[in-house]
């Protein structure tokens, strides 16, 4: 008999945080690095991706994509997912996310007790995602911290964890604002106090899940990674143990980005070609006074921790 050769595990590099952080644009930053596929919001791709027949990074909808069919077909069969399966399986993810953003270690015997079957799907379609695409590292930026401990207990996978923190006044702008979309990639607004109290337990619940192990947890600011793009890829690189000789730029702000094959995230995931990064800074004009002040007060002292002193 011959000896069974165990395969390596699949290297997931999670994004985590709260939403309106930049997520979307980081994991497609690093979807352009050679060893690296860029899933999106893998944990929505049962309800966007396929039963709201959305459209994948590359233009051409889920279904029809030609990398998510391979990887669906591996996952499934021949047929793909029977409409019965999604609809399962778009309600076991949602179960993931109920106790989203809390930082309680209860968070991973529910999840193993209540999911076995959608962790078992969730680890052969990354297994399958890194397979079809030859890459051995599957970014994913599905950002509920129940979500990422799910992922830390999947058979064959190794997490890595990006905390990606931005200023939550700018959160709180980019929820309060209406932004383009149609379909599964519309994207809705929030009060801004859920926003800041979001803002908080995101973070904190990142933080106490995997800052003590830094082997495979790194905090970025996304200011600090459109200020310095090079520095923050070639760290987030190096966190996932892949070569971040080639990074996607020209110059020092403009990225030359190639289509991804996101199933879910912001619809700025459907950009290609070079684009100029550029810190937004419309909320220190635009978020009303009142506004400003609530998130402030609402995020206070974290958001200090952060660096994020008030603004004048």
């Amino acid at each position: 008999m011959g000896v069974q050769v165990t395969p390596a595990p699949v290297i997931v590099l999670h994004i985590a945080g709260t939403g309106r952080s930049g997520s979307t644009l980081f994991g497609s930053l690093l979807g352009q690095l050679g060893d690296c596929f860029d899933v999106g919001e893998l944990g929505y791709l049962w309800d966007r991706g396929l039963r709201q027949d959305g459209r994948c990074g590359c233009g051409s909808p889920v279904r029809t994509c030609p990398v998510w069919q391979p990887i669906l077909r591996e996952v499934f069969g021949p047929a793909g997912p029977s409409e019965a399966e999604v609809a399962r399986l778009a309600v076991l993810h949602r179960a993931t996310a109920r106790g989203r953003d809390v930082a309680t270690l209860w968070l991973r015997g529910r999840i193993q007790s209540e999911s076995p079957e959608y962790r078992d799907i969730l680890a052969r379609l990354i297994r399958a995602a890194a397979s079809v695409s030859g890459r051995r590292v599957v970014v994913d930026s599905t950002k509920p911290v129940s979500y990422g401990r799910l992922l830390d207990d999947l058979p064959g996978i190794e997490l890595r964890v990006i905390h990606l923190v931005r200023d939550p006044r700018a959160v709180a702008w980019s929820w309060l604002r209406h932004k383009p979309g149609t379909g599964a990639d519309t994207m809705s607004t929030r009060p801004a106090l859920t926003t800041a109290i979001m803002w908080n337990l995101g973070n904190l619940a990142a933080m106490g899940s995997w800052a003590g192990d830094p082997r495979r947890y790194l905090l970025i600011r996304y200011e600090d990674l459109i200020g310095d793009p090079a520095r923050w890829l070639r760290a987030a690189a190096a966190l996932a143990g892949v070569d971040a000789d080639e990074l996607p730029l020209v110059g020092d702000s403009t990225v030359k980005m190639s289509p991804t094959h996101t199933v879910a995230g912001n619809v700025a995931r459907h950009q290609s070609g070079e684009i100029e990064l550029r810190l937004d800074t419309e909320w220190s004009r635009a978020l009303p006074r009142a506004q400003r002040v609530l998130v402030e007060c609402a995020t206070y002292p974290l958001r200090n921790r952060y660096g994020y002193g008030r603004a004048r």
